[in-house]
């Protein structure tokens, strides 16, 4: 009796992992891609923060009561 190597038992890991193959390009085009993402996000957010405080300090300073 011989024993066949390419012959994986469905019950096994290793067949439930044997089509499952994801090319390295298509892993650092994604994390590429996904860095540029946040980059983009974080220009267009912290300028809106930014300001976002500004008005809130403006008007804290409106509002105050000052008597001198």
């Amino acid at each position: 009796m011989v024993i066949d190597p390419e012959v994986i038992p469905p019950s096994s890991d290793k067949g439930s992992r044997a089509g499952r193959y994801v090319p390295k390009w298509a892993i650092y085009s994604s994390a590429g891609i996904g860095v540029l993402v946040l980059v983009g996000l974080i220009k267009t957010l912290l300028p809106l923060i930014g300001m976002a405080f500004l008005l809130a300090f403006i008007w804290t300073q409106s509002t105050t009561n000052r008597r001198y």
